[in-house]
């Protein structure tokens, strides 16, 4: 089958414009005649939001959150609800290894319903 490219598209009414960037074809088969284009998306759609518990020994928070957000920044929240204490320098846990501050959550896997553990930092010893 030979793939012919559509020099222009008309819409119908209550149908998206199809994107400049995606190409259309239509093949020249059985079917002669385009009924319906949409452009496509790959990959799947994902929420960004989760749910995560800050735990702190007995005492607990729940926060929702971003993946984009960093590690900094959720700190920053944590210490501004001021649940576990004064605001001494603090690090966080998630599956028995420290978050690096300066990465976003999603780049550290971090998932929906978890739950990361507070670890005060002593100076000094």
């Amino acid at each position: 089958m030979e793939a012919l490219f559509l020099p222009q598209i008309q819409q119908r009414n209550g149908c998206s414009p199809v994107q400049p960037a995606f190409p259309t074809k239509v093949y020249n088969g059985h079917s002669q005649e385009t009924i319906h284009l949409h452009p496509f998306m790959i990959g799947p759609v994902t929420d960004t939001k989760v749910s995560l518990t800050i735990s702190n020994g007995p005492k607990t928070l729940q926060l929702e959150v971003d993946l984009h957000d960093t590690v900094d920044q959720l700190k920053k929240r944590i210490m501004q609800e001021r649940k576990f204490g004064g605001s001494e320098s603090i690090s966080l846990l998630y599956e028995n290894r420290e978050l690096k501050s300066s990465e976003t959550l999603g780049q550290q896997n971090v998932k929906n319903q978890a739950t990361l553990f507070i670890v005060h930092k002593c100076n000094g010893g």
